[in-house]
């Protein structure tokens, strides 16, 4: 199979890492699309910025970086620091927790025997995501990337603060929606 846009490069398998586990590796996108090579790691978080076309017929500016289809690649620093921080919070054990928290991430971590059916990486890191700014972010010597999101809430939603989790279709949003809706409830409960 030809990589739409892959510069002579043809990619047999698109699936490289498992649904149940951190991406181990990511697929290089060139200027034209994916290039057929494959990179270490993770593929940082970047947004795809529409150029719009000149009107009077003037020459785009030189600053912006074209591709094939008239978008700016910009890399989207703050979404890829809290995903290294979630790693590293992550591997240290959820530390800075309540111990209700804790038990549920473990539950949501554990594969086989222990669950039948695991959770898929994406689903656990994205209530990670939430449980980390939540609990953790701002204390115990950590970041507060709360603050870093006020401005675009307050841009975007002033006086209703939100964390958003961007999600692919059909990845199961709902599992995660009900994976925080009983660490939220957890938490509500055993605290009073």
């Amino acid at each position: 199979m030809v990589a739409e846009g892959a510069i002579g490069s043809e990619i047999s398998d698109w699936i490289i890492n498992s649904p149940y586990e951190a991406p181990q590796a990511h697929f290089e996108i060139g200027r034209r699309g994916p290039t057929g090579r494959l990179l270490p790691g993770r593929r940082p978080s970047e947004s795809y910025i529409p150029i719009p076309v000149s009107r009077k017929g003037r020459a785009p500016q030189q600053e912006f970086d074209f591709d094939a289809t008239g978008e700016r690649r910009e890399e989207n620093p703050v979404i890829n620091n809290v995903r290294r921080a979630v790693e590293l919070w992550r591997a240290r054990n959820w530390n800075g927790v309540t111990p209700y928290t804790r038990k549920l991430l473990a539950h949501w971590a554990a594969g086989p025997p222990i669950r039948d059916e695991p959770v898929l990486f994406c689903q656990r890191e994205a209530a990670e995501t939430a449980i980390f700014l939540t609990e953790v972010a701002g204390r115990h010597g950590v970041t507060d990337y709360r603050r870093l999101l006020e401005p675009e809430n307050q841009l975007h939603n002033d006086g209703l603060p939100r964390v958003g989790l961007k999600m692919a279709t059909g990845i199961g949003k709902t599992v995660v929606m009900a994976m925080i809706i009983a660490w939220q409830t957890i938490n509500k409960r055993l605290s009073r």
